[in-house]
């Protein structure tokens, strides 16, 4: 005879099962609709000549032949891109730590700088783009006057093939506010007797830093380095909104050339292969990144 206790303990755990699925199903529904059915149909698209108007049409390989083989912009995007990631992000991740180490100190107004570097976050993108186009104006924007009290001619800068994408990675150290925020955590979660017994041991302040500030780090490295890398890779709103894509195409990236393709020329298809060859390009970057933090963890351990 089968015991009551367990059967009703079995069916309390199956309501409490089912409940949690019926909670859950709206962000599933949604996971399902908007993100793994349009993966799928893109991938099904990247082979095919689709014009939004007319019907899919089967070629094959075609767009990735073209696309690796035949067009240069395409390449031209993606090393517009791959510079924009590695200045962009090493950039922000280094600046970031250096100044969450100084924010954590426990002095005076250090909440209220805090915050003050956190408010460019939360400001809305488009009139920080348009602040920053004027910044960079060469005639009267602000940058280009304080290089010349120096006696420096400034760039054209927006204008210039050479200082546009520049001026793009100078521009998002404006948004370091959002990874300060994840170092502090992690700097305020680290041990502060490690650091007391380092320094009776008469180490200095760069060596605590670095052997145990940045050791006790690295995961928070890795995924500020990690998502970094994706958003960055997923640039559109600047060069739309500040430069078109020019001059030259010099900040022509490949969401930008993903977006004309797609709904400017009606090529749905190719731009789809495109999205689908910079998915496959990040996952083994990524995949690297943990490869590589994981053997730098052991030494550190």
């Amino acid at each position: 005879m089968a015991d009551p206790r367990t059967a009703s303990s079995g069916a309390y755990h199956r309501g409490r099962r089912a409940a949690g699925y019926v909670f859950a199903a709206p962000w599933l529904i949604g996971l399902l609709l908007f993100v793994l059915l349009p993966i799928i149909i893109t991938l099904l698209l990247s082979f095919t000549r689709y014009n939004l108007i007319n019907p899919p049409r089967w070629i094959g390989l075609t767009n990735y032949r073209s696309m690796l083989f035949l067009d240069p912009t395409f390449w031209k995007s993606i090393g517009n891109t791959l510079y924009y990631v590695v200045g962009s992000v090493f950039l922000k991740v280094f600046l970031s730590l250096i100044l969450a180490v100084l924010l954590n100190t426990p002095r005076r107004g250090m909440r209220l700088l805090r915050t003050v570097y956190f408010l460019p976050v939360v400001l809305p993108a488009v009139p920080v783009m348009l602040l920053w186009m004027n910044m960079f104006n060469p005639n009267t924007g602000i940058i280009n006057q304080f290089l010349g009290w120096f006696g420096i001619a400034g760039p054209l800068w927006l204008g210039s093939p050479g200082w546009a994408k520049p001026a793009m990675v100078i521009m998002s150290l404006w948004g370091v506010g959002g990874i300060i925020v994840i170092f502090l955590a992690g700097l305020q979660d680290i041990p502060e007797h490690l650091y007391e017994a380092a320094e009776l041991d008469g180490a200095s302040a760069w060596t605590r830093f670095r052997h145990i500030t940045v050791p006790l780090l690295v995961p928070v490295i890795l995924f500020t380095l990690v998502t970094g890398i994706v958003g960055a890779s997923q640039v559109f709103a600047e060069a739309y909104v500040m430069t078109g894509g020019g001059p030259l195409e010099s900040t022509t990236f490949v969401n930008l050339l993903i977006y004309r393709l797609a709904f400017r020329q009606g090529q749905m298809g190719y731009a789809s292969a495109m999205a689908w060859f910079m998915f496959v390009l990040l996952v083994p970057i990524t995949l690297a990144l943990f490869k590589v933090s994981g053997r730098w963890m052991g030494r550190q351990t």
